[in-house]
């Protein structure tokens, strides 16, 4: 009996990518450590103040890294690498050209990023009838509308994968042209609603910036690139992944500047806000809690670090002939592509992790909406109305300096 055939060819420059990449993956469990430990969440509980757990950090992450990498991979395809599928499509994986296995193995990996998010958001909820009320609820609200574009999403990147691993003569090129553009636009919605989600929850000034989706979006579409040019460290370099890697570099190193525009324009609305809330979210993200993971996580490595690794192999590949086999390979070696893509996808989880623990501030934005029903007017004291407060009257519970043990999703 011959040996069964390897699904993918094993070369020397892939072999190096796994051993760098191997040792760049530590660094978002790290970070995650550091995280847990500064914002003291323990899941759904409340220890030191953070209002949300780990695992709607984790959720906003997991989705912004799916829908970056299924509308990366599908804008790559219909640009570079326009694989054929029915009596054209090559029935062996491993004989695939590069570029497709490229598109296949970032779409793959974006579907279970997206279903581990949907885990964590399941995990958040602890109960199966509200996971399901997220469907079937007679209300359409933002929640509804995006957890539908996540579950229809995740159906396409997975249909969209399953259709590049397996032999099916009978699918058409248009079919898949189509599905892509379609997951393209589910991409865009899943990548701003996360942010959005958080504008909704009106007891979080902070939260009602604009800069919160626009960072959320630029976030996404960063990690879409550094899952393309992760990917491209497993493959062999054709030219259609190299254009792939050049184009992906290009494309992050401009939105990794809009991304540094927009944190600099949500520091500045925090910082010049005269509301308690917004301040105190400005001190948390200067020296506070979200600290460490703004600054440390997000600005030094996911903006600056990546932004000079990026810019460096561009300069370096300047002026080099497009034609040549190993161009790219020369200008974009592979710790280079390893470091670039760790550095981006823990910038978006600190970016998350910080947004998420500087927000979490809610006693100081209910005080103000609470203050003018504590005061009484004159006439309300000349006639000896004044009503007890609402701490006597429960013994003290319901302060609106004492925290709530809520999740993003209770009511």
């Amino acid at each position: 009996m011959l040996p069964a055939r390897s699904i993918s060819k094993p070369t020397l420059a892939s072999a190096t990518a796994c051993c760098v990449w191997n040792r760049f993956s530590l660094l978002p469990h790290v970070v995650i450590y550091i995280g847990e430990r500064l914002c003291h969440t323990s899941g759904n509980g409340i220890e030191g103040g953070a209002l949300f757990g780990e695992l709607v950090t984790a959720y906003l992450f997991l989705a912004g890294v799916g829908a970056g990498g299924v509308a990366a991979a599908s804008v790559a395809d219909l640009l570079f690498v326009r694989e054929p599928f029915g009596a054209d499509v090559v029935p062996d994986f491993a004989e695939k050209r590069p570029a497709e296995r490229l598109v296949a193995g970032v779409l793959a990996l974006s579907c279970g990023a997206l279903a581990l998010g949907a885990g964590c958001l399941a995990a958040d909820l602890g109960r199966i009838d509200r996971v399901l009320s997220l469907f079937t609820a007679p209300p359409v609200t933002l929640m509804n509308l995006g957890a539908w574009a996540v579950a229809l999403l995740t159906a396409l990147a997975a249909a969209l994968a399953l259709a590049r691993f397996l032999y099916v003569p009978w699918l058409r090129r248009c079919a898949m042209v189509v599905v892509e553009i379609v997951a393209c636009g589910l991409a865009v919605v899943v990548a701003v609603y996360a942010g959005l989600l958080l504008q909704t929850l009106s007891g979080v000034r902070l939260w009602s910036s604009p800069w919160v989706p626009a960072l959320f979006a630029l976030s996404a579409a960063s990690c879409g690139c550094a899952l393309l040019m992760a990917g491209a460290l497993f493959v062999e370099g054709d030219g259609s992944v190299r254009k792939a890697v050049r184009s992906a570099a290009r494309v992050d190193v401009v939105v990794i500047v809009a991304e540094a525009v927009a944190a600099a324009g949500l520091l500045a609305f925090a910082l010049g806000s005269d509301h308690a809330g917004v301040r105190a979210s400005a001190t948390s993200l200067m020296h506070g809690p979200a600290a460490l993971p703004w600054w440390a996580a997000f600005v030094a490595c996911g903006l600056a670090a990546a932004l000079a690794v990026e810019v460096g192999c561009l300069v370096r590949g300047h002026g080099r002939s497009r034609s040549a086999a190993k161009a790219v390979a020369k200008a974009y070696p592979a710790a280079a592509l390893a470091l670039a893509a760790a550095l981006v996808l823990v910038g978006a989880l600190g970016l998350r992790a910080a947004v998420v623990e500087a927000g979490a501030q809610r006693p100081l934005e209910l005080q103000e909406a609470e203050a003018p029903a504590s005061v009484p007017s004159e006439n309300e004291e000349a006639a000896g109305l004044r009503s007890a407060p609402s701490a006597e009257k429960s013994g003290g519970e319901g302060s609106a300096t004492e925290r709530e043990d809520v999740t993003l999703w209770s009511n």
